[in-house]
């Protein structure tokens, strides 16, 4: 538990309101309640500072007098909320053998794993060697971990899981701000990841943690080999991803959704239910439900922008010429 005045000092800024308030974590702008602090770098997320239930906010001047609460103002809202989100991060203590507080329910457990504080497993679960399991993890029951898996703080999985060897659940996600100086800082990412029912997790794949929500793979997602999930993903119900896919930070991905392997998928993008999406593609923009592809060959950086510029313009050279060949006809 911070004051409000503590974290002014620690990121330098100006103090509007309560400097005896007690802020015990962040959250989003949206979500923010009583003893939260939060932070509003956009004018577009105005709405979401006017109807505020945060006990504080960090913005710019700009946005002082929309400020229904609290306010820290900062010349640069990015920076200051990666500097105050390591106040809030925990770190697992517990470095070897199984810590006394955790809760196993079941028998298989292999002799050089490690399982940290509060861990809950439950029944028929089957642990295998050189698994790392961190503080205050929930897996549910009839859970297959293989070898050399790392389930970071904080993760929840639910009942009959698959996870492959390799995997790491819970990793810290790609998150930085730049400071005047071109020094970046990383932001620690204080959400965690929440793993449904019946889901598979091929080997050597990456989910990381939300920055301040949680990243979710819901009931009956199965993932391939080496798939990095970023930050703040929600992947619906029974969604297949096949393998080298990267789905980037906040994108949504309705039920049923078939991702090809080798594909890319940008941040903050949204696929409707039952989208499917041809390996090797691109996904720049919102989705339909749908099949689609998008690739081409590859070729020199300033020859693609040129045959971008044509493709985009084809339609309208077709019906030109249509009307041309129509002249033609007609003399």
């Amino acid at each position: 538990m911070h004051t409000l005045g503590e974290i002014a000092t620690y990121i330098d800024a100006k103090l509007i309101g309560d400097a005896s308030i007690e802020i015990n974590s962040l959250a989003s702008s949206a979500n923010a309640q009583k003893n939260q602090l939060t932070y509003i770098s956009k004018r577009k997320y105005r709405t979401d500072l006017l109807t505020s239930k945060a006990s504080a906010v960090i913005l710019d001047q700009d946005l002082v007098n929309d400020c229904p609460t609290n306010a820290l103002v900062v010349d640069n809202v990015h920076l200051a909320f990666a500097k105050i989100s390591h106040y809030f991060k925990q770190q697992s203590t517990h470095l070897n053998g199984i810590h006394t507080s955790a809760v196993i329910n079941s028998n298989n457990i292999a002799n050089n794993c490690t399982i940290a504080e509060n861990v809950v497993i439950g029944q028929n679960c089957r642990i295998a060697s050189g698994t790392v399991i961190e503080a205050n993890v929930v897996i549910g029951n009839n859970a297959n971990i293989q070898a050399n898996v790392t389930i970071l703080q904080g993760t929840t999985i639910g009942n009959n899981a698959v996870i492959s060897a390799g995997s790491v659940i819970g990793s810290e996600g790609f998150g930085n701000a730049l400071d005047d100086q071109g020094h970046w800082y990383s932001i620690a990412h204080l959400g965690n990841v929440v793993i449904g029912d019946d889901v598979n997790i091929g080997a050597n794949t990456v989910i990381d943690r939300g920055t301040l929500e949680d990243t979710q793979i819901q009931n009956g997602v199965h993932l391939d080999n080496l798939v990095h999930i970023a930050h703040n993903v929600i992947l619906g119900e029974h969604a297949a991803i096949a393998a080298g896919v990267t789905v980037g930070g906040s994108a949504v991905l309705g039920k049923y959704c078939q991702i090809g392997g080798g594909t890319v998928i940008a941040s903050h993008m949204h696929l409707d239910d039952g989208t499917i999406v041809t390996g090797s593609s691109t996904v720049d923009k919102h989705l339909s439900k749908g099949h689609y592809t998008g690739f081409t060959s590859i070729s020199p950086h300033s020859d693609w922008k040129r045959s971008q510029l044509w493709l985009l313009k084809l339609d309208k050279i077709i019906s030109h010429l249509n009307i041309k060949l129509k002249h033609l006809k007609g003399s």
